[in-house]
């Protein structure tokens, strides 16, 4: 429960050997909440451009809208942000509610409109479709709201349920997922980009 956080000063000292001592000149940071503190991400940034870090990052993992301000967002260009991804996952209002998405859509679209201000950032949107209960007039609103995002890149994938997860199990009381097979874990496949079944 809750946020764990690194002080800025180790994340720069980490930072310095991997530029100094190893030659890193990109990272990715893997933190779903990595802009959660404005004031501690906009001081980590700060720190990184006055310690003359030169190493170039992207946000793959996926960063929480209602972060994305105008004043985060300069911070990041100016540190050497070049991508973030926004893990939306749906446009319909119906279905962020069902699974529970932190963030209405005004909030995705609101965070588009401040990444358009900062055309250096790559700009992604992660969608996906196959819900339960998912209507085709669902599917439509995710189209139109990513097309009024216009990012640079849109993401979209499957549905994927991970087992033991709430969706997971909601879809097998369903009668969506049959687990009655011995088999049902060893056939799950699971797609990893444009590879899968």
């Amino acid at each position: 429960v809750g946020v764990r956080r690194r002080s800025v000063s180790s994340v720069i000292d980490e930072l310095k050997i991997l530029q100094d001592d190893h030659n890193v000149d990109h990272i990715m940071w893997l933190d779903d909440d990595f802009f959660y503190n404005e004031r501690e991400t906009i001081k980590l940034f700060d720190e990184m451009i006055k310690h003359n870090i030169l190493i170039t990052w992207d946000c793959s993992n996926g960063v929480i809208a209602s972060s994305c301000t105008p004043e985060v967002l300069d911070g990041a260009q100016k540190s050497g942000c070049v991508g973030l991804i926004l893990g939306m996952e749906s446009g319909s209002p119906k279905i962020l509610r069902e699974i529970k998405k932190p963030g209405a859509v005004k909030t995705f679209v609101k965070a588009a409109e401040n990444l358009q201000n900062f055309p250096e950032i790559h700009a992604r949107l992660f969608l996906m479709i196959g819900f339960p209960g998912e209507t085709f007039d669902d599917v439509r609103l995710t189209y139109e709201v990513a097309k009024e995002m216009n990012l640079d890149w849109c993401n979209i994938a499957p549905l994927q349920p991970l087992p033991n997860t709430p969706i997971f199990n909601s879809m097998v009381a369903q009668g969506l997922l049959d687990l009655s097979s011995a088999d049902t874990y060893k056939n799950l496949r699971f797609n990893s980009g444009a590879y899968s079944k």
